[in-house]
């Protein structure tokens, strides 16, 4: 059995999934959360890499999301710009979620809730950063925003991204 061919794989859709995913999996399993954070964390910061070997071979890079293009669909574009970003949000990324596992372990808050949180905060980074329309670009940006909020961890942080995602739904 052959290995997939590196230019074929859809480096620019990992880049947004493995943090979505991973953040899907630190809800589902809280007592788990700093290990697949970490894994996360670094898996997405070798998709980063992995778009930015395909960038050099290959140039710009547009990719319809499940074979729908713009209007209907998500467009992800990739170019020179967007990849240096994914590459400074990766190297930060990795150094907040080092940190996170630091400062969790003498601080006596319950850590399961921020790795759902930041994996979700980073993923709408990512999202953002790979936009191809401006429909992607405000849907992105409300989930930064949301996540951002809500990391916070105050209840009153949490009840004013409640609130911000019900005024949002309605306009």
């Amino acid at each position: 059995m052959t290995p997939p061919d590196f230019n074929t794989t859809h480096w620019i859709a990992w880049v947004v999934l493995i943090p979505l995913m991973g953040s899907m999996l630190c809800f589902l399993w809280p007592r788990r959360a700093k290990l697949l954070g970490m894994i996360t964390a670094f898996t997405t910061a070798g998709a980063v890499l992995a778009l930015y070997r395909q960038l050099l071979e290959q140039g710009a890079i547009r990719y319809a999301v499940g074979g729908w293009g713009a209007p209907l669909g998500i467009d992800l574009y990739a170019d020179g710009l967007s990849v240096l970003m994914l590459l400074m949000s990766a190297l930060v990324g990795l150094g907040v979620s080092f940190y996170a596992i630091g400062y969790f372990k003498w601080d006596h808050a319950n850590p399961a809730g921020f790795w759902p949180l930041w994996l979700l905060m980073w993923t709408g980074l990512n999202g953002l950063f790979l936009a191809g329309d401006i429909f992607n670009l405000y849907v992105t940006l409300e989930l930064l925003g949301l996540s951002a909020v809500a990391l916070a961890g105050s209840k009153d942080a949490l009840s004013g991204a409640m609130r911000y995602l019900l005024v949002s739904l309605r306009s």
